[in-house]
C-alpha cells in the first residue's frame, strides 16, 4: 500500500498540490504529453525547484500566453476593470460547466483523469452556484472558467494517476486571515466559494490570524476533497520521500505544502500482523503551564505522534509535576526527541522500546444527510469493532446544533442499516 501524509499547514492552492506532486517523483515531461490531448491551447507550464527559507521544493505555474491570468468572465456580462481596458482574450475564455466537461469528455485523457476532474469542477460549480444563487448553468465564473484552473486540477490528476497512490492522511489545513480582493470585491477570508466547499464534509480547517491574505483557493480545497483525506496519523508507515510544493504569496512564513510518500512498514524481523513495537518517550516536567503544555501535546500529535498523554506525579522534595509520555515509532526516535527538547523546559528524556499487539485497522467511508463520516474498522482473530470518528460527530454537532451524544445516535443508527 502506499500512502500521501500531507502538512498543509500554508493552506491550499493547484501550484502547491502540483508542485508537491512533481517533487515527490511526478513526471514532468508525461505531464506535459497528458496535457497535450486536451483541446485548449495559448498556456505553458513552468515548474522548478527552487529554495525557500533554505528548503527545496517545486515551484510550479501556468503561464498564459497573453500574460494575464484568465478570469472566465460572464460572456453576456463582460467586466471592465477600473484600472485597465477589457480584453478580448477575457470575454471569449468564458466557460460554464456543460463547456468544461465537453471539453474533457472529448479529450483522449484516462478515465481515471476525467473522472476525477469532472468531480472537481462539478464541486467549485455547486460552491460558486450557491454563493451567486443561480443554477450551475446559469453563470460564468472564474474559478472553472479560468484556463490556469483547468490546467491545475487536470494536471494533478495526471500526476496522481502516475504516482498510484491508495490513500491520503492529512495534518488540519491552515487558512489565513482578514480580507482580499477578488473578481467580485472585497471579501472576508475564508472567501466564500471556500466556506460553501466546506459544507457538508469532515474538513478540519484552522486560521492563522497572523497572516492577513488567502492562503485556501477553491481550485485547491476542491482537489483536496476529491481524493479524501482522513485527518488521522498513520501508523505502520514508512517514509520514503518527503516534497514541497510552493505557494506564490508572500506571507511571512514558510509558505509550502508538504508531503510524504509512504510504504507499510516491513518488520526487521518475523511478525504477525498483529504485532509490532513502538517506542514510549518519556520525561517530567514540573516548570510549564498548563496552556504551554496543552500546545506541546497538540504539536507532537500533528507533527505524527501515535500518542500523547499526561499524568500528574509528585517528584523530590514533594514538587508537584507532570509526565509526559508520547508512543511514536523507532524510526521518529531523533525527530521527537529534538522536538521535546525544543518546545519543553526537559533537560533529559528516556526511551523504552514496547511490544504491543493491535487490532488491524481500516476506514470505510458512510455518507450520511450530515456529509461524510469515517468508520474506524478494527479486526483481530475474528473479533470486530467498528468505532465511528469523533472529529466527524463534532463538526456534525457544531453545524447543526445538536448534542455530541444525540451525533454518535444518529451516526451508529445509519450505519447499523448500512450493515442490515
Amino acid at each position: 500500500m502506499k500512502a500521501l501524509f500531507l502538512e498543509p499547514f500554508s493552506g491550499l492552492s493547484g501550484d502547491m498540490l502540483n508542485g508537491l506532486l512533481l517533487d515527490l517523483g511526478g513526471d514532468l515531461a508525461k505531464l506535459l504529453t497528458e496535457l497535450k490531448k486536451l483541446p485548449v491551447a495559448g498556456f505553458s507550464i513552468e515548474a522548478k525547484q527552487i529554495a525557500k527559507n533554505s528548503i527545496y521544493g517545486t515551484d510550479f505555474d501556468v503561464l498564459l500566453d497573453h500574460g494575464q491570468k484568465d478570469f472566465g468572465i460572464k460572456k453576456s456580462l463582460p467586466t471592465q476593470h477600473k484600472d485597465k481596458p477589457h480584453q478580448d482574450h477575457h470575454h471569449e475564455s468564458a466557460r460554464n460547466l456543460k463547456d468544461i466537461f465537453h471539453l474533457i469528455e472529448q479529450s483522449k485523457l484516462s478515465d481515471f483523469v476525467k473522472h476525477h476532474s469532472k468531480n472537481v469542477f462539478l464541486d467549485i460549480a455547486k460552491a460558486e452556484a450557491a454563493v451567486h444563487q443561480q443554477p450551475i448553468e446559469a453563470i460564468h465564473f472564474h474559478e472553472v472558467g479560468a484556463l490556469d484552473s483547468i490546467i491545475d486540477i487536470i494536471g494533478f490528476f495526471i500526476l496522481w494517476e502516475q504516482l498510484e497512490v491508495d490513500q491520503v492522511y492529512s495534518t488540519p489545513i491552515t487558512d489565513g486571515s482578514g480580507t482580499i480582493t477578488i473578481a467580485h470585491g472585497v471579501m472576508p477570508v475564508p472567501v466564500p466559494a471556500v466556506m460553501e466547499l466546506r459544507k457538508e464534509s469532515n474538513l478540519l480547517i484552522h486560521q492563522d490570524f497572523e497572516v492577513k491574505t488567502e492562503l485556501v483557493t477553491p481550485t485547491g480545497l476542491a482537489i483536496f476533497k476529491e481524493i479524501e483525506p482522513l485527518f488521522v496519523t498513520p501508523e505502520r508507515m514508512l517514509i520514503e520521500k518527503t516534497g514541497y510544493g510552493f505557494g506564490k504569496k508572500e506571507t511571512g512564513k514558510f509558505n509550502a505544502l508538504r508531503g510524504s510518500l509512504m510504504t507499510e512498514a516491513a518488520c526487521k524481523k518475523e511478525m504477525s500482523e498483529n504485532y509490532d513495537q513502538v517506542l514510549k518517550i518519556e520525561t517530567n516536567i514540573d516548570d510549564q503551564t498548563p496552556e504551554q503544555l496543552g500546545y506541546v501535546m497538540k504539536l507532537l500529535l500533528d507533527h505524527g505522534a501515535l500518542d500523547v498523554f499526561y499524568t500528574p506525579i509528585q517528584m523530590k522534595k514533594n514538587r508537584s509535576a507532570i509526565l509526559l509520555t508520547l508512543l511514536t515509532t523507532n524510526e521518529q526516535k531523533e525527530f521527537f526527541t529534538e522536538l521535546l527538547f525544543k518546545h519543553t523546559s526537559t533537560i533529559g528524556v528516556r526511551f523504552q522500546v514496547m511490544e504491543r499487539s493491535i487490532m488491524e485497522r481500516d476506514f470505510k467511508i458512510l455518507k450520511t444527510p450530515y456529509g461524510i463520516v469515517h468508520i474506524k474498522n478494527n479486526t483481530y482473530h475474528g473479533i470486530t469493532k467498528e468505532t465511528i470518528e469523533y472529529q466527524d460527530c463534532e463538526r456534525i454537532a457544531k453545524e447543526y446544533h445538536l448534542a455530541i451524544a444525540e451525533v454518535y445516535q444518529i451516526i451508529q443508527t445509519l450505519n447499523n442499516k448500512t450493515i442490515n
